[in-house]
């Protein structure tokens, strides 16, 4: 048996949808398929302003330049992500300052963070790890206390909320990924939210190219021109008509992935002695994007290399970016952080995704079950 780690829940409606995208438009951005893929998410965030984008990555760019990081600038945020979390500060000349996680959400740690608040500090970026929400509200009131902005980084987190609130929709920006491994695809791509008109407004011009179009494209300007600098973020009207589709999946797809999730936890309960099981924070709704376990460090690795000779697709995930060569750049070492390295060295993503069938998952706990 086969198990991939994650698979795409595509089907015949993506490739109409691709197919009709291509025929009655010329696939350029903030097309037909834009504008209704625009109201959809508004729809399902709550959030007034929504921009579909490149790429999560390039949203986190483009929210940095729309809250005015520049040279100098401290932006807080957890070592365990991806290097787009970093990338976005670098880029503007600032200065990322990595803040320990929490041993169970894997969500960035607000104590760590207070610690870590200089003169120089402009804001903190929240990553809700795996879909499950960060301690965001213990974030938000420290960022209150400082004057400092929040971005949450929810690329994991789409169709996830907490106390019935969207993740991604707390603090001033939400950021949002359809790549290809994420639970809404579109292969690449990903969307903007903020509630703040000054922030959409500033963000709007930079994702155009530094130009005012999108005003012109409303009919608020009877021609459009370039007034600031800036860069070509928008989103093909292709991509958005897959993402279109995906989204109105996403109910489906959520419960379904939330389904496969329970019922695998379920089966690994006896093996909780030996392995650190994920848990579902209170009052939160998970989407289940990653479906991680914990294993003692010395034996990860071997467990790792054990499930993929049955078939078994499993994988470590981030390599803390503090103890990267660019973390290091940055003056940091490994031990600097030692919840995150924990957590990095003890980690294994398994299988999760929609389409995963009963039997394959008994297969892994099995698995499992036989190398532990």
């Amino acid at each position: 048996m086969h198990i991939p780690l994650t698979k795409p829940f595509w089907g015949k409606r993506e490739e109409r949808a691709t197919v009709e995208a291509i025929r009655s438009f010329h696939g350029s951005g903030d097309g037909l398929f834009t504008a209704k893929l625009i109201r959809k998410l508004s729809d399902l965030t709550g959030s007034r302003y929504v921009l579909p984008v490149t790429s999560g990555t390039h949203g986190l760019e483009l929210a940095m330049i729309a809250l005015g990081v520049k040279p100098g600038d401290e932006v807080i945020m957890p070592s365990y992500t991806m290097s787009s979390t970093a990338n976005c500060v670098v880029l503007q000349g600032g200065k990322p300052v990595f803040a320990d996680i929490e041993n169970r959400t894997f969500g960035i740690d607000p104590t760590d963070v207070q610690q870590c608040i200089t003169k120089r500090t402009k804001g903190i970026i929240v990553v809700h790890y795996a879909g499950m929400p960060s301690s965001i509200e213990s974030i938000i009131a420290i960022a209150k206390k400082h004057h400092l902005f929040v971005v949450e980084d929810a690329a994991h987190a789409i169709g996830a909320y907490y106390k019935g609130k969207a993740l991604g929709t707390f603090g001033d920006i939400g950021v949002y990924s359809f790549h290809g491994t994420k639970n809404i695809a579109s292969g690449e791509g990903g969307f903007f939210v903020t509630n703040d008109p000054k922030i959409a407004s500033v963000a709007e011009v930079i994702r155009e190219k530094g130009t005012d179009r999108s005003a012109y494209v409303r009919g608020e300007r009877k021609r459009y021109s370039w007034i600031r600098v800036g860069r070509s973020l928008v989103l093909s009207d292709i991509l958005a008509a897959i993402a279109l589709e995906q989204i109105k999946k996403l109910d489906e797809i959520t419960n379904l992935r939330r389904k496969n999730a329970i019922y695998l936890l379920t089966k690994l309960k006896k093996l909780a002695t030996k392995i650190i099981l994920p848990f579902e924070p209170e009052n939160a709704f998970a989407n289940w994007h990653i479906f991680a376990i914990r294993i003692p460090r010395l034996s990860r690795d071997k467990v790792i290399k054990g499930l993929r000779s049955f078939g078994i697709e499993a994988s470590f995930h981030y390599l803390p970016l503090h103890a990267s060569a660019m973390g290091k750049k940055l003056g940091y070492k490994v031990g600097d952080l030692p919840v995150t390295e924990e957590v990095a060295a003890t980690l294994i993503r398994l299988p999760m995704y929609p389409k995963l069938k009963k039997s394959e998952l008994n297969y892994m706990a099995a698995v499992l079950e036989k190398i532990m």
